[in-house]
């Protein structure tokens, strides 16, 4: 999987401001009901859905959508089993994007990032996402809030398009925030709960995806939440969903973990080659470091903790990086990137037989390597 950086086409741009301009005058909104709604949409609603439509296409045409029929087929199916009286009218899609963010938009269709889906640890933590932005599309809070001077998310989209933020990125926090009031935030938290404990899901669950991002923006040293960075604060959420799940009748429900990682673990991978693509050494130390989550992980993935080390470079580094390729060695030893890693170091610290073995072993378990060539010059340069 390759982290993605789309820009809008100035025709694009020009639509969404002309869409933005569009219905702002006060009107009213009507909750979505089940059947058809097309013919019951307002003026107002009519023409921002129209916008969210040309989004949707754009979204496409620019292939920032994660392509997989069968994970998409299992968020549909969960989808339906929190919205049952909405089957088939609201879209789940997979963005190619490593940040954690999701959205909806006012048309039905709902966004969850690679990055975001990949980080959950169940079905009930991801029926809780889906709930609550599943709540924003029924109650229509996108054309609700238009009509106040925050905006909707669509008018982040052409803030952010106009500043030049690239999609994969800030953009998706750009629209977050300025995306809901808290408000309307509470009022989906409270739709998503209720739904996902109506489905049968573990009330528990509801604050552990705010409990996750909250441990990473202070890890991190994050100044603004990158997912509903306009919502209450995390620790309001966390405490908001914990006491729905004090108070409700129901104590207990399902976590559905085995189905949700066989549909699931196969992402996480690719999310641990975006992290380092995008060079983002912080975020794969954070989640490698960790005994619990490094488990959630393929058995390679200290060849990762192993190249975030060897980014950051800070005192002491160098021997954790090396200490993490040798342990994928030992759990993964059909690895080829970390034989090329150990090879490469072991050339700098002027070990040249080491560092021969090391790159010929790369070479032979990938022998279509896109950096052949230059990997064949290393080991003539260390056989003279």
């Amino acid at each position: 999987m390759t982290p993605i950086s789309l820009f809008f086409p100035r025709a694009v741009l020009a639509l969404l401001v002309a869409g933005t301009l569009l219905g702002c005058a006060t009107s009213e909104v009507r909750d979505i009901e089940p059947g058809s709604d097309a013919e019951k949409l307002t003026p107002a609603q009519s023409r921002i859905w129209y916008q969210a439509r040309k989004f949707d296409e754009t979204l496409s045409n620019r292939d920032a959508i994660y392509v997989d029929p069968r994970l998409d087929n299992y968020l549909k199916s969960v989808m339906e089993r929190l919205f049952p009286e909405f089957r088939g009218r609201i879209r789940v899609s997979v963005l190619k994007s490593s940040q954690l963010n999701a959205f909806a938009l006012p048309n039905g269709s709902i966004y969850l990032n690679l990055g975001l889906l990949a980080r959950m640890e169940n079905e009930a933590q991801l029926s809780m996402v889906l709930a609550h932005e599943a709540g924003h599309f029924i109650q229509q809070h996108g054309l609700r809030q238009r009509q106040s001077a925050d905006g909707v998310a669509i008018a982040g989209i052409v803030v952010s398009v106009a500043s030049g933020v690239p999609l994969s990125g800030n953009l998706m926090v750009a629209m977050a925030m300025s995306g809901y009031s808290q408000d309307f935030e509470r009022a989906a938290d409270r739709v998503g709960f209720e739904r996902m404990l109506a489905a049968g899901y573990d009330p528990e669950q509801a604050a552990e995806v705010f409990r996750m991002m909250r441990a990473e923006v202070e890890a991190l040293d994050i100044s603004q939440p990158f997912l509903y960075s306009s919502h209450p604060k995390l620790s309001e959420r966390i405490e908001s969903t914990s006491a729905l799940a004090r108070e409700a009748a129901v104590k207990s429900g399902e976590r559905g973990e085995q189905r949700f990682i066989a549909h699931i673990a196969p992402l996480r991978a690719g999310l641990l080659e975006s992290y380092l693509e995008e060079r983002d050494y912080k975020r794969l130390i954070l989640i490698l470091e960790d005994d619990k989550r490094r488990n959630d992980y393929p058995v390679y993935a200290d060849y990762y903790l192993g190249e975030a080390y060897r980014l950051r470079n800070e005192e002491g580094d160098r021997d954790r990086c090396a200490q993490a390729y040798q342990a994928t060695l030992k759990k993964a030893p059909d690895f080829p990137d970390t034989y090329r890693a150990l090879g490469l170091m072991r050339m700098q610290d002027g070990e040249k037989s080491v560092a021969r073995e090391h790159l010929q072993t790369y070479l032979t378990l990938s022998p279509d390597a896109a950096d052949r060539g230059y990997i064949e010059g290393y080991l003539k340069k260390l056989a003279d």
